[in-house]
């Protein structure tokens, strides 16, 4: 086995590895990485390969220094990936991963790999030297419908009012078509709206901007759009990498009782990654502790709370009881005083995902 750090010419090698994942990858996607290079990251792709060649582990490290110029930010986004914590894999994987990362003067380094919850894993990946992050970015729980079927049969695994709501907006007068390069100011608008109303950081509308034109050239995105007569009522931004899809960014005007433009949204997304060769479509984030019920061995009884994600989870949570939980954000520290400081309990919650909305937003020389 040996490391390599790969280059342009590994493009197709890398995606293809990546695809492979079990669950949604397109964040260790070469494509992603290019992305985030646009908005000033440095992005280092290691990967560890057989004897002939092949790459079983790897991770797309993401670092930006912070203004102070004292330290950096370090993450792997849904990494590592593979047999990354088979003992031999590990010892050639994170060294070099923490050598990069020391060249950088980095205070830690939080990676979230796509590895569901358990004990065993867990322990595994403090074994390594890692310890648990208060904060995370994407998302520890979603809700992933299984679309290798038919519609009917995808339909039959709803939620019986999830079905009708969907039937309801037709009948509402509600169309969906797909937005182009012209819709996105109002879409961005939507989404800073969306995010001032319920209390999340809403990204910049270069990074909405640069993310669409950047995936919608190889069509692994769509951005759907719900309107009644000209007036748009909610956004929905889709990607898909390998047979996974996933939705991203969602957008809405104030709740309307009487109208259900995102259920018809989720059902038009469905179907458009089905075209797209998908197996999976992934809701993309509910409320931790339902996936923390689930990992225990669970489900979770009807909750009828509507406060921050549990109004999401109300909606998602009728198109399928498919509920996976990840082993969730961990740090591997270089400076115990800064990462004390930057991890203390007085900090927000949702630190790191406000904080990596706020450096995607400074650009460096």
């Amino acid at each position: 086995m040996q490391i390599k750090h790969l280059t342009d010419n590994d493009v197709i090698q890398w995606n293809e590895f990546v695809a492979e994942e079990p669950l949604f990858g397109l964040l260790q996607s070469w494509e992603w990485g290019e992305f985030k290079k646009e908005l000033g990251w440095k992005v280092f792709r290691i990967a560890v390969n057989n004897d002939r060649g092949c790459i079983i582990a790897g991770a797309q490290m993401l670092i930006k220094p912070l203004p102070s110029g004292l330290a950096s930010m370090a993450y792997i986004p849904r990494g590592p990936i593979g047999n990354w914590l088979d003992k031999e894999l590990a010892e050639k994987l994170i060294p070099e991963l923490q050598r990069i990362v020391h060249l950088y003067k980095t205070a830690f380094l939080t990676i979230e790999p796509p590895l569901l919850c358990s004990k065993e894993v867990e322990q595994q990946i403090q074994q390594l030297g890692f310890r648990p992050s208060r904060y995370t970015n994407q998302p520890n729980a979603t809700i992933v419908i299984n679309i290798d079927q038919t519609l009917d049969d995808i339909l039959l695994q709803m939620r019986k009012k999830t079905r009708q709501y969907i039937r309801s907006a037709v009948r509402e007068g509600i169309t969906i078509r797909a937005g182009s390069q012209e819709d996105l100011p109002a879409y961005y608008e939507l989404m800073r709206a969306t995010g001032h109303r319920n209390h999340f950081p809403a990204r910049s509308q270069e990074y909405y901007e640069r993310q669409w034109q950047i995936f919608s050239k190889s069509s692994n995105c769509i951005l759907l759009m719900a309107f009644l007569q000209d007036q748009l009522l909610a956004v929905r931004a889709i990607y898909c990498f390998g047979k996974h899809a996933a939705e991203f960014h969602a957008g809405s005007l104030p709740h309307n009782s009487n109208l259900h433009p995102n259920y018809l949204l989720v059902w038009e997304a469905i179907q458009w990654a089905k075209v797209q060769g998908c197996s999976t479509y992934d809701l993309w984030g509910i409320p931790t502790e339902v996936g923390n019920i689930v990992s225990e061995g669970n489900y979770p009884p009807t909750i009828k709370r509507m406060d921050g994600l549990w109004g999401v989870y109300q909606f998602k949570s009728g198109f399928s009881k498919n509920i996976i939980s990840y082993v969730g954000a961990y740090d591997y520290v270089f400076q115990p005083r800064l990462y004390s400081l930057l991890s203390n309990r007085f900090v927000r919650g949702d630190t790191l995902d406000r904080a990596m909305t706020w450096m995607d937003s400074i650009r460096w020389k």
